[in-house]
């Protein structure tokens, strides 16, 4: 095959056939257009063949053409020898899925251990402060004595004091309850302790509103206003929390990046 270098850039041009007498050549680089002449003409060295790495051995490998992939678009995917080099990590996607219902149901937790604390105060009060007895005054309000030795303060029966004590037990049980859904948060939003984790978002159904929707409808008397009342603050936030955390720890990526081991720092 003839080579015909060009006069302005250098290039090497190796048309099919050898130009014929009075003919011209574009040079496809600097579109430069020149008359080759015979003497510029020289024939293209032999392809030289791939050196090898030691030629007795039989076992080293050849030089050749990497056929390469196309992307969706059409186009040669140029990434394509390095895009399954590594085992893509699990922990990924499931990050993507669990990183909302997790911050809720956390939120559902603190709140539950919230209400608690405040139960655990009403429980507590009238043991510690004393509650006076005061007589109806003859216009509006009360009329408290001004004699600090006539007033009179109301003593608690032993069934209010065993009453109090059953809330207030009952009120540090909900603040464990509450302790467990927000552990079971922590570890799902990190992707740890999958059994944790199912356990926390069953026990976020038993919401922070369950001790005052159950106080509300046990004092309802029948009314339907009361009863509905009481019902919607024992189910939200928990139920809706507690349905969503379970149907994405059901999910197959999210269960398998729970499965991957988590990497080192």
């Amino acid at each position: 095959m003839p080579v015909y270098p060009c006069p302005e850039c250098g290039a090497q041009l190796r048309p099919a056939n050898p130009v014929a007498p009075g003919k011209k050549l574009r040079c496809p680089k600097c579109d430069t257009v020149f008359a080759p002449t015979a003497a510029a003409a020289k024939a293209a060295p032999p392809a030289a063949k791939p050196a090898r790495a030691n030629d007795d051995d039989e076992s080293a490998g050849t030089y050749g053409l990497v056929d390469l992939k196309k992307d969706e678009g059409g186009g040669i995917d140029a990434f394509a020898p390095v895009k399954d080099r590594f085992a893509r990590s699990a922990r990924g996607p499931a990050l993507v899925h669990v990183v909302k219902p997790s911050t809720w149901l956390l939120g559902s937790g603190v709140l539950t251990c919230i209400f608690a604390v405040g139960g655990v105060l009403y429980g507590v009060w009238p043991m510690i402060f004393k509650i006076e007895e005061v007589n109806p005054a003859k216009g509006k309000g009360f009329q408290q004595s001004s004699d600090p030795d006539k007033r009179r303060f109301k003593e608690m029966t032993e069934e209010e004091w065993k009453q109090q004590w059953i809330i207030i037990g009952a009120c540090i049980g909900q603040f464990v309850w509450g302790g467990v859904v927000c552990a079971g948060a922590s570890k799902m939003h990190m992707l740890e302790a999958y059994t944790l984790s199912v356990l926390g978002s069953a026990m976020a159904a038993i919401g922070p509103g369950v001790p005052l929707g159950v106080f509300i409808i046990m004092n309802a008397g029948g009314e339907g206003y009361y009863v509905f009342l009481g019902i919607l603050l024992a189910a939200l936030p928990g139920v809706p929390v507690s349905m969503w955390c379970l149907a994405m720890l059901r999910r197959p990526d999210v269960r398998a990046g729970f499965a991957e081991e988590k990497p080192e720092d």
